[in-house]
C-alpha cells in the first residue's frame, strides 16, 4: 500500500504524521510553539494572525492550530506559504540521504497532498489559508497584511533564511514575534569560519562542538538579531517599539501536541524532561 492509499484508507478525518519524514526536526519544539500562543494570550492578543513560511506535511500548522484552540477559543488565522516543490541544490547535498528522499516526495506531489489532508482536520473556526509559491514571491505580492507571529522554517541556506527574516521584519505587528526552527547552535558556540564556508549547505557537523547544525540559520539569525532565546532549537524574538527583545516561555503551561503519534510524543516528552530545568 502506498502512502496516499494508506492516507485514504486509514486516516479519515485524522492527521497523518506517521511517515518517517513527517516531522523533520526535534518534536519537542512543537511544545514551545504551542506555548508561544499562551504568551500571546498574556499580551491580550485576540484572534492571532500567524504566517508560516515552510509547512511541509503540516505538523507545525497543526501545532499552531492547537495553540489557537487552547488559548484563543479557536479564533485566529494561519497563512501557510510553501512551494511544495523540489528546492535543494543537489550538488551540495548529494551525500545526504534525507535530501534525496525529501526531493522524491516533493517531485511526486505527495507532501502537498498530505498537507492538504492534515489542515482539513483543523477546527473550521480557525481560518487556514495556503499559498503555493516561493516565500519571496509571496512577500512581493503581499498586501499590507501584518502578523502577530511569523514562523520561518523553509530553505535553511544562509541566503534564503536571511531573505525570509528581512521580509518578515516588514510584515510583523508591534509586539509581534518572529520565530523559526532549527537554531541548533548559536553563533557564539560554533566554528565561525567553517560555518561561513558552508553557508549554502543545509546541515553540517560543527568541528568545534562536534554537533550537527544548520549553518545558514545560525549565521542569518545572528547577523540580524544577535543572540536570541531558543528552546531546543525553536527560536523567537519580539518586536518592541521598533527594537527586538528576547521573550521567556518559562512559566507558560506545557501542552503536548495532540496530533503526535506515540513515537513522536515519547520523543518530545523525553526531550522536554531533559531540558525542563533550563527553559528560558
Amino acid at each position: 500500500m502506498n502512502i496516499l492509499e494508506d492516507l485514504e484508507k486509514n486516516y479519515k478525518n485524522i492527521p497523518y504524521l506517521d511517515h518517517s519524514r513527517a516531522v523533520l526536526s526535534a518534536p519537542v519544539r512543537h511544545i514551545f510553539m504551542i506555548s508561544l500562543l499562551g504568551y500571546l494570550k498574556n499580551l491580550q492578543i485576540d484572534k492571532p494572525k500567524i504566517l508560516e513560511i515552510g509547512s511541509w506535511f503540516g505538523a507545525s500548522t497543526l501545532s499552531w492550530a492547537q495553540g489557537i484552540e487552547k488559548y484563543h477559543n479557536s479564533k485566529g488565522y494561519i497563512d501557510c506559504v510553501d512551494a511544495w516543490q523540489p528546492f535543494f541544490d543537489l550538488k551540495n547535498h548529494k551525500d545526504k540521504d534525507y535530501v534525496i528522499e525529501m526531493e522524491q516526495l516533493l517531485e511526486k506531489d505527495i507532501v502537498f497532498k498530505i498537507f492538504r489532508h492534515n489542515i482539513n482536520t483543523i477546527n473550521k473556526s480557525i481560518n487556514v489559508n495556503f499559498f503555493r509559491k516561493m516565500s519571496n514571491v509571496f512577500f512581493e505580492n503581499c498586501e499590507k497584511k501584518f502578523y502577530d507571529v511569523i514562523f520561518i522554517d523553509a530553505d535553511h541556506t544562509y541566503k534564503s533564511v536571511k531573505e525570509d527574516i528581512l521580509n518578515s521584519v516588514k510584515f510583523i505587528q508591534e509586539d509581534g514575534i518572529i520565530c523559526g526552527d532549527d537554531l541548533n547552535l548559536q553563533y557564539d558556540e560554533i566554528d565561525k569560519d567553517n560555518a561561513k564556508k558552508n553557508h549554502d549547505k543545509d546541515f553540517i557537523c560543527d568541528p568545534k562542538t562536534k554537533r550537527n547544525f544548520h549553518p545558514g540559520v545560525t549565521l542569518a539569525v545572528n547577523e540580524i538579531f544577535g543572540r536570541v532565546n531558543s528552546w531546543a532549537g525553536f527560536w523567537a524574538i519580539q518586536k518592541k517599539e521598533s527594537n527586538w527583545q528576547n521573550i521567556s516561555l518559562k512559566h507558560i503551561p506545557i501542552t503536548y501536541p495532540k496530533h503526535f503519534n506515540k513515537k513522536l510524543l515519547l520523543d518530545a516528552t523525553n526531550h522536554f524532561n531533559d531540558i525542563k530545568d533550563r527553559i528560558l
